[in-house]
């Protein structure tokens, strides 16, 4: 789907309880699955692929190196390259000597580089809100604990 088309309703199963953790764990996976192909096509672009969002994400807080990178995105090391070598050729990275090892290079994110990251998100956060604002005050509730608690199990 287009970025800034209309979302098409999907028909969603009434709710169910799944029985045990398995069916549940299948359950949310399909859902966490579906969202994310979601909000990933919400933010593709003419701009920038979604492994170049990735990049730019992975970099906005500091600079890594192409093999941290790589290790980061579970990635092998030449495909990182070109993923960089494609940021920096946009203008959206730069790179620059590692203090620590003059062997290696930092990968650093420009002003356009944080720019086009940031158009990205808020596309991202518009479709979000769009769904949310449809929902009554108790899924919106119930959305907001099921948040947390994939926040809490994410971090483990």
């Amino acid at each position: 789907m287009a970025a800034g088309a209309p979302p098409a309703q999907a028909k969603v199963a009434p709710a169910r309880r799944p029985a045990g953790a398995a069916p549940l764990a299948a359950e949310l996976r399909v859902a966490i699955m579906r969202t994310s192909r979601r909000l990933r096509a919400e933010a593709a672009s003419r701009d920038i692929s979604p492994g170049q969002y990735s990049v730019l994400a992975g970099i906005l807080n500091g600079p890594l190196t192409v093999g941290e990178l790589a290790e980061r995105e579970q990635i092998q090391a030449p495909s990182m390259t070109r993923i960089v070598n494609g940021l920096e050729a946009a203008g959206y990275v730069t790179r620059g000597e590692n203090p620590q090892d003059r062997r290696q290079v930092l990968v650093h994110v420009t002003e356009a580089g944080t720019a086009v990251l940031q158009r990205a998100r808020s596309r991202r956060t518009q479709w979000l809100a769009k769904g949310v604002a449809g929902l009554s005050p108790e899924e919106r509730a119930t959305l907001h604990e099921a948040a947390r608690i994939l926040q809490e199990m994410s971090a483990k």
